[in-house]
């Protein structure tokens, strides 16, 4: 897995980038915005899977640096916001800005770890196999159905469509509009509480499977759980 990681602290930034390399990673570290920059523009014939981005930074800060990564460099791979700021509004700016994902400092690098590889996930695999299995849960998406101990499940198009995207992106929270583009893509007219009434009807669908909660995080998504 190739990292760049952007931190300016430069004790911290040693220490996350020693520790991704213990993990067998590849990385490589700015201590700016605009060292990032030309970071990811030297690296575009072989891109980084992850960037790993500080939210207060010299030259460029946080935020403005995704909309650029995103907007102007055209980067594909995850984003992952680590920043001391841990107010809602503030993940959502991050997400909104381009974000996959915001870890509040101080963190666990496993913790860390894990987010990136989820991320990771995301981004080489956006769609799943035809059957798809995890945590006791099985999906088909040729028949759009969900089987669980023993019993199985057929939704509608678009409530399965919002059952995968969520599935295979067990507890991580989704933002509304992500999920709504993916969904509702070949709809752009449709408006944003369709996604709200379809996840209440399939909130419903899923009451045989007493596991599977979807959970609403205010402001900001959904997020799906299995219970083991």
């Amino acid at each position: 897995m190739k990292i760049l990681l952007v931190e300016d602290d430069f004790k911290l930034g040693q220490a996350t980038k020693r520790l991704f390399e213990y993990e067998h990673c590849a990385v490589d570290w700015a201590q700016d915005g605009a060292e990032a920059l030309k970071l990811l523009e030297s690296s575009l014939e072989c891109a980084y899977d992850v960037i790993v981005l500080d939210w207060m930074l010299p030259e460029i800060n946080g935020l403005s640096l995704c909309r650029l990564m995103r907007n102007k460099y055209g980067y594909q791979g995850g984003i992952i916001f680590v920043t001391a700021k841990g107010e809602v509004d503030d993940c959502v700016q991050a997400l909104d800005t381009g974000a996959d994902d915001f870890v509040v400092k101080p963190f666990q690098i496993k913790e860390l770890l894990a987010r990136i590889n989820a991320v990771c996930r995301r981004k080489s695999k956006p769609f799943v196999d035809t059957v798809y299995s995890h945590n006791g849960v099985s999906i088909n998406r040729d028949l759009c159905t969900v089987a669980c101990g023993g019993a199985e499940l057929r939704l509608r198009k678009k409530e399965f469509s919002l059952f995968e995207i969520l599935f295979v992106n067990l507890n991580t929270i989704l933002p509304r509009a992500a999920l709504f583009e993916k969904v509702w893509f070949d709809k752009p007219e449709t408006n944003m509480e369709s996604l709200d009434s379809h996840i209440y009807m399939l909130r419903k669908s899923l009451r045989i499977f007493p596991k599977i909660r979807i959970t609403l995080i205010k402001n900001i998504g959904y997020r799906m759980e299995i219970d083991p």
